[in-house]
């Protein structure tokens, strides 16, 4: 009895393999297929390939219907055999050999269903839920990005309310930091030193209170030739070796640098060069004495100046209280002779003459209207006559 299941294996075994080139290719086996099948470039959904996908296991199932095994079956078996084979298949607790294939293909669609539950489940926990292509937030580029969204259930904020709260947040933060612990700072303050001869480099960073921006990696270097302690000739030299970056009017050369990553590396930079620029105009092999200083990179602009004539000097103050003091002398024989005009009486007798005019023509208006109303209405000789004859 525990060989029966053994044979009746080995029966379907050499079945199967002479039905295979019948209905079954070889290149199909019996097995569950991915369910996204690798194919060429096209605009067609998931959801699409899922359709595909699930039509082609539907019509691959479809052909293997146990009609067609048994069809197959009857033309290459025997009476005897498919006799024998039933016999086999009731040892095994089934009726006949239909059954038994009929069970076995059940267990073959619940294994690739279970197959497909882990396959679904592995993937859920590599990369989670599939994204929602209909979302607002999905996007093309990152196509794992978390698409669920939440159902608003009036129970919070928008998401400007809780930007504005963000501001408030950090407003609040640094205002504590400024009462509280800016205050501390003045016990780290240093007293003001003016430069020393030895540093003639003035240097300048640009910081953005802890945010990335592309210029706070730019490093600028002043300084002016005269402090170098060079010769008139050298300092000349260096001069026409800055071109552009030398100014004529503050005689100082300016020169920056953003080449590099890190504000460290470009004053490093910096550093180097002006050593060579010294050691270029140091150099006695040639002086550039046949070359002009060039300065046509700078437009010099004129800057007013506030005349001489207009300074307040103390003849001047004199002067201005005379002239200021017989203007008044003349104004007051004005006054007592009656010729002096006064602006400010001027301007009330005109404003009360343009009220009294106001006020005339509306006296006149009423007065137009009631005339109106007294009127009677007169009758036209024709109504008069009409009126008559009858």
């Amino acid at each position: 009895m525990a060989a029966a299941p053994h044979i009746l294996r080995a029966c379907l075994l050499s079945c199967r393999q002479s039905i295979r080139p019948v209905a079954i290719p070889r290149a199909q086996p019996i097995a569950w297929r991915s369910r996204y099948p690798q194919r060429s470039f096209t605009s067609t959904s998931r959801l699409r390939e899922k359709e595909d996908s699930e039509a082609n296991e539907a019509e691959y199932v479809e052909d293997l219907s146990l009609k067609k095994l048994d069809a197959e079956l009857l033309k290459d078996l025997d009476p005897d055999t498919v006799t024998q084979l039933d016999e086999l298949a009731k040892m095994n607790n089934v009726n006949d050999l239909t059954e038994y294939f009929a069970q076995q293909l059940d267990n073959d669609n619940q294994t690739r269903k279970d197959d497909r539950d882990m396959e679904d489940q592995l993937r859920k926990i590599d990369f989670g839920d599939r994204p929602d292509r209909s979302s607002l937030w999905y996007d093309e580029e990152d196509p794992f990005t978390n698409t669920d969204e939440e159902p608003f259930d009036e129970d919070d904020m928008t998401a400007m309310a809780h930007g504005k709260l963000d501001q408030v947040k950090e407003m609040r933060h640094y205002a504590r930091l400024a009462v509280w612990e800016m205050p501390l700072l003045s016990k780290l303050a240093k007293p003001f030193e003016p430069p020393t001869e030895k540093q003639v480099l003035r240097w300048r960073y640009t910081d953005y209170m802890g945010d990335n921006h592309p210029s706070d990696r730019k490093v600028v270097v002043q300084f002016a030739p005269d402090d170098l302690k060079l010769t008139p000739v050298e300092a000349a030299k260096l001069k026409k070796l800055a071109g552009s970056r030398y100014n004529p009017e503050t005689e100082i050369i300016k020169i920056s640098s953003d080449s590099f990553q890190h504000a460290a590396q470009n004053k490093a930079y910096l550093s180097n060069l002006v050593d060579d620029l010294i050691k270029a105009a140091k150099d006695p092999k040639d002086t550039f004495d046949d070359v002009p200083l060039d300065t046509r990179h700078h437009s010099k602009k004129p800057k007013p100046k506030f005349p001489a004539e207009w300074l307040m000097t103390e003849e001047r103050k004199r002067a201005l209280e005379g002239a200021w003091e017989r203007a008044m002398l003349e104004d007051g024989k004005k006054a007592e002779a009656g010729q002096l005009v006064d602006g400010e009486k001027k301007i009330e007798r005109h404003l009360l003459q343009k009220t009294a005019e106001q006020q005339r023509q509306l006296l006149e208006q009423e007065r137009a209207a009631q005339l109106i109303e007294a009127t009677p209405l007169q009758r036209s000789s024709k109504a008069k006559g009409n009126r008559v004859t009858r």
